[in-house]
């Protein structure tokens, strides 16, 4: 059965290049589902229905509630859907901007709604009694008579019937009357969709639906297969069809209005945009849950673009209703011209890639055949989550059935005016509001014409539930989750908002765990009685340790006896990395990346490995962690702990002292040398564990000078972090420093060769001795001891990438970051142009960098530097997770980075990847037996990949909502006054203001000020500017709202949920004042 009541679709497995994700490796539960989709089922009363009964049984007065052997049996659940989904009218009403006016009732605008006034006097407008009812009739029979027209002859409704039409629309009464109108088109047929698709039919299209946070915005779709260069934008919520931000669906592309757009320039005559317009609007979508990402930086190992998690409210402004060019990521292979990775000499030197591949042209844009055309599209059909799909693993399991796909939608309760029903709105603002159940009543309080509750709520929304018939889609299950500004309710309504709350590991997981390091399980306090524990108890005890058998130790490498260490933030507990370096007598320096060899306790096809793939990745918040693994191995038997023997997976290479990779060689003239590097599994014993404060202490040569150990200053290298196993503090001293003078000559050089980097600020916190109430915070310190570590991880990973490409073709996987949104980056030159008279040249990354470098060095104001450097996070894309198989080779680059392919392997402890790069790799040493016998084909891999990057997703916005959460209750108890915020982009109503001293963007809206200031909007010569006169008397002066203003503001607590920061303009920047 299909939405709507329409066909039904079939369950097979999504046949097109976006594989479904096996169930082992889904977020949702583990069991897939296929269900029949959408339709009404219903039990007893409650239908409106094609039956004539009153109710009774589910195989009569329901709407397709008919049991098909190809789909799932409705279940149960759906009853109470049935009963709580609908509408009533004046909800229907309301949404469409109108209420039921009578005879006694005027309707006068009222903010975006139109408000039902009554005349003096008029009364609710009641059911007529049994006894009116029939005289009403009589006289209407008599009208009909008088006009020559018969009861016989008149096939319309009496008034009565009216009457029972709206009670049957408003209670699912199944009387017999007018049966209600659909407000959204009916799906297209989901076999028919495929079939389309995968004839490579070009009018139809598949993606991930990205929505506007506004209300009725536009929406956007990036074709999957990279087909069209730019997003196909969906113009409003009847063409998106019942679509949610975040769902993959079926689009099919509209006539162009004008045919000559495919030749036309991307700016033409019907575009009023203005550069400010344009954006705010890549901010809008920076804001939304999916959109593009906020931050670029290559000294981060993730190479994250950050989702700036923000406020904002349903913008009334045609300006952000225009579309967003988007660049895909795949070129087609035929197309790319240029010069070979490998020929680029400082690539060659940098990097030394073996792999033969094309460049890319040099500039960010992807011309193809629809340049200067975005199409428009409507959506077909809304693909069903994963989960509801066949494994493709295991394609007969039908343990799905039982399973309904459903969606967590937190917020904030809202009543109806005029109606007893009540919405939740979303603290996602790119979803709409959802219908509340009939009988769920929260504990609300009045505020102006609205009623709000300050609680924070949970609901569920089952796929397939929103039919064509409701303006609202339903949501069940409706929970309070406590209150707003409270660190825990906050806490664990974003970890079920963005799904990553993951629960406590299930007895199977914790069993396979015991199972794993029960061998090497070893106790240094108390006493142990023999014999397994039971997996239900805690394996944290503290006689906790463990160590590697030496069967486990047969075959590896032994580096035991080598200097080697770890360097990780002060409150790590998940060591997953650690560094040797040794001098050659060649001048050459050996490097040595050893990870924590995490594939050999996670065995494939097992709990674990299931709940690990579940999970994908470790989610950091202020006050807690979320784990991948179970702690027994993420913190005792896999982590790289001091003075203790460790299994590993290492990656050691020669390199010269300049940072350079590639080796002369005389004998062979013009040839390509491979890299001196060597791969494989190990055991190690880390002899210190250093954070980035003492290793910074060391490389500023504020302690190990010469001093001897009684003299160490032990606030600079404390006690515990000093070295053991018979090294000293100036050997490991020595070690540190020549890591950095080797890592700062790459890091140079790298740079120079078109490496990008974008960094924003990153905010820390300290907490009171309760653990959750904030008590100082400031920006995070970057040293250069963060930027050495992370040189010889980018190595390392690249390394083993060229490793895995090279010997496992189509199955490596990599990890590929996509040229920028073009629009924005277009933009970004603009702006800078006409504010400060500055030109940038972002045709490459290299250039934009050299541009971004050149402007620090030219420009006397580091707050424009800062500025400019927040415009071109805007416009960027996150990295992505592929099978190298599923895209073109020329596709595989990394476009921060510079260079031609890239992986992850230096974080198996938190990253699921990882895991399957550690596991690819140790197939690639054992041979191609177990390359062609590997247990993931590539379509698999890929599918897992994807599965991977929605959990990243998920997760930094997790992380970046709960920094959001901890500063706005921070700003609570200390509101940040008379500060400096500079304006970033300038729209009709609205302006986004970037606070340096928090590095957080907010936009703020005119409609805040009121109050205060009188405001007007201009536009001269494509430039938005505003101005805010102030309503006191006097001499005030008016602030001008122009792009790089510096303002005087003050930042305060949004508290209704989701509490926010709010900024309040003061006046325009004179200085600090005397208070601050």
């Amino acid at each position: 059965m299909s939405l709507g009541g329409r066909k039904k679709r079939s369950t097979r497995a999504d046949e097109g290049p976006r594989a479904s994700i096996p169930s082992d490796h889904d977020d949702r539960p583990s069991d897939d589902t296929a269900h029949s989709r959408g339709e009404d089922h219903t039990r007893g009363r409650g239908g409106r229905g094609r039956g004539r009964g009153r109710g009774g049984r589910s195989g009569r007065g329901g709407r397709g509630n008919k049991y098909d052997e190809k789909n799932a049996t409705m279940p149960s659940i759906y009853s109470e859907i049935n009963e709580q989904k609908a509408c009533d009218e004046e909800a229907r009403q309301l949404e469409k901007g109108y209420e039921s006016s009578g005879p006694d009732e005027t309707v006068e605008p009222a903010g975006n709604r139109k408000k039902v006034i009554k005349a003096p006097g008029a009364k609710r407008r009641n059911r007529p009694q049994k006894s009116e009812r029939a005289a009403i009739k009589k006289q209407a029979e008599e009208e009909k008579k008088d006009s020559g027209i018969t009861t016989e002859t008149n096939k319309g409704p009496s008034i009565d019937d009216n009457h029972a039409v709206r009670e049957h629309k408003k209670y699912g009464n199944p009387k017999k009357g007018k049966p209600r109108k659909d407000i959204y088109p009916p799906y297209a047929d989901y076999d028919e969709c495929l079939a389309r698709y995968a004839a490579h039919d070009k009018t139809i299209i598949r993606g991930k639906l990205r929505v506007m946070p506004k209300k009725n915005g536009a929406s956007f779709v990036s074709c999957d297969r990279g087909s069209l260069t730019m997003d196909v934008v969906i113009e409003d919520k009847f063409l998106r069809n019942r679509g949610l931000d975040g769902d993959y669906v079926f689009v099919e592309l509209l006539p162009s209005e004008n045919p000559s757009d495919t030749e036309a320039s991307p700016t033409n005559e019907n575009d009023t945009s203005t550069l400010g317009v344009t954006m705010e609007k890549l901010e809008l979508e920076a804001m939304s849950d999916n959109g593009p990402s906020h931050d670029v930086s290559s000294e981060s190992e993730d190479y994250e673009i950050d989702d700036v998690v923000q406020d904002e409210r349903d913008h009334e402004d045609e300006e952000h209703l225009q579309h967003i060019e988007a660049i895909t990521t795949k070129d087609k292979s035929d197309e790319t011209k240029g010069n070979m990775w490998r020929d680029d000499k400082i690539q060659r030197r940098l990097w030394n890639p073996l792999v033969p591949i094309r460049k890319a042209p040099p500039c960010i844009q992807t011309v193809g055949d629809d340049a200067g055309h975005q199409a428009k599209g409507k959506v077909l059909y809304v693909i069903p989550p994963k989960s509801s799909q066949a494994s493709e693993l295991k394609p007969s399991d039908e343990t799905r059935l039982g399973i309904i796909p459903s969606r967590t939608i937190v917020g904030s309760i809202h009543s109806l005016p005029g109606t007893n029903r009540n919405i939740l709105k979303p603290n996602n603002k790119s979803l709409p509001h959802f219908m509340c159940p009939r009988n769920f009543r929260p504990n609300i309080k009045s505020e102006g014409n609205d009623t709000i509750s300050s609680a924070l709520y949970r609901s569920e929304y089952v796929f397939g539930s929103w039919t064509a018939t409701d303006p609202f889609p339903p949501c069940v299950n409706v929970k309070s989750m406590g209150n707003s500004c409270n660190v825990e309710d906050e806490t664990m309504a974003l970890l079920a908002e963005f799904d990553v709350d993951h629960g406590d590991f299930p007895s199977a997981v914790l069993k396979d765990v015991e199972e794993s390091v029960q061998s090497g399980r070893i106790f240094t306090k108390g006493k142990h009685k023999k014999g397994p524990r039971s997996a239900n108890k805690s394996l944290e005890a503290e006689d906790l340790g463990w160590k590697p058998t030496p069967e486990m130790c047969q075959g590896r490498r032994d580096y035991r006896n080598e200097r080697i260490f770890t360097i990780d933030p002060t409150t790590a507990k998940d060591l997953d990395d650690a560094l040797h370096i040794k001098a050659l007598p060649d001048g050459m320096v050996e490097i040595g990346v050893h990870i924590a060899d995490v594939s050999h306790f996670i065995k494939p096809d097992t709990a674990l490995d299931h709940e690990a793939a579940r999970r994908a990745t470790t989610i950091y918040l202020v006050d807690r962690t979320v784990p991948m693994l179970p702690r027994p191995l993420c913190e005792i038997a896999c982590s790289l702990n001091e003075n203790v023997e460790r299994l590993a997976f290492s990656c050691v290479w020669r390199m010269n002292m300049d940072g350079t990779l590639e080796t002369p060689n005389k004998n062979s003239k013009g040839k390509k040398n491979k890299p001196d590097v060597w791969y494989g599994k190990s055991v190690i014993k880390s002899c210190a564990r250093l954070d980035y404060a003492t290793a910074q202490n060391i490389i500023d040569r504020k302690i190990a000078t010469g001093e001897k150990v009684e003299a160490l200053d032990e606030t600079l290298w404390p006690k515990s972090r000093q070295p053991t196993g018979g090294h000293t503090i100036d050997q490991v001293a020595s070690d540190v420093r020549l890591m950095h003078k080797v890592a700062m000559a790459r890091r140079a050089l790298r740079f120079e060769n078109g490496a990008l980097v974008l960094n924003g600020v990153k905010l820390s916190f300290q907490l009171e001795n309760d653990g959750c109430t904030p008590k100082k915070c400031a920006p995070y310190p970057i040293r250069d001891s963060n930027r050495l570590v992370e040189e010889y991880m980018l190595m390392a990973n690249y390394l083993v990438a060229q490793r895995l490409i090279t010997h496992a073709g189509g199955l490596a996987v990599l990890r590929h970051h996509p040229p920028p949104l073009d629009q924005g980056i277009q933009n970004l030159v603009a702006i800078a142009e006409e504010s400060i008279g500055f030109h940038i040249d972002a045709s490459t990354s290299q250039t934009l960098q050299a541009s971004l470098n050149r402007l620090g060095r030219d420009c006397n104001d580091d707050l424009v530097m800062q500025c400019v450097t927040e415009l071109a996070m805007l416009p960027m894309k996150p990295a992505e997770y592929i099978a190298a198989g599923e895209m073109d080779k020329e596709s595989w680059r990394h476009f921060a980075l510079n260079i031609p392919y890239y992986t992850h392997f230096t974080s198996p402890i938190r990253r699921y990847p990882d895991v399957m790069v550690h596991r690819l790799l140790e197939a690639t040493i054992d041979g191609e037996d177990a390359i062609s016998n590997f247990g993931q084909s590539q379509s698999e891999i890929h599918s897992t990949a994807e599965h991977c990057n929605d959990k990243k997703v998920a997760s930094k916005k997790a992380q970046d909502r709960s920094d959001r959460v901890f500063l706005s209750i921070y700003l609570k108890s200390k509101p940040l006054k008379n500060t400096m915020g500079v304006v970033l982009s300038v729209g009709e109503k609205t302006f986004t203001v970037y606070v340096p001293e928090l590095g957080v963007s907010t936009i703020v809206f005119l409609d805040e000020h009121k109050e205060t200031f009188d405001s007007q909007s201009f536009c001269d010569n494509d430039k938005r500017r505003i101005l805010m006169t102030p309503k006191k008397s006097g001499n005030a002066t008016p602030v001008e709202i122009r792009v790089f203003s510096k303002l005087a503001v003050s930042c305060y607590c949004k508290e209704a949920p989701p509490i926010n920061v709010s900024i309040m303009v003061e006046r325009m920047w004179r200085g600090p004042s005397p208070s601050n």
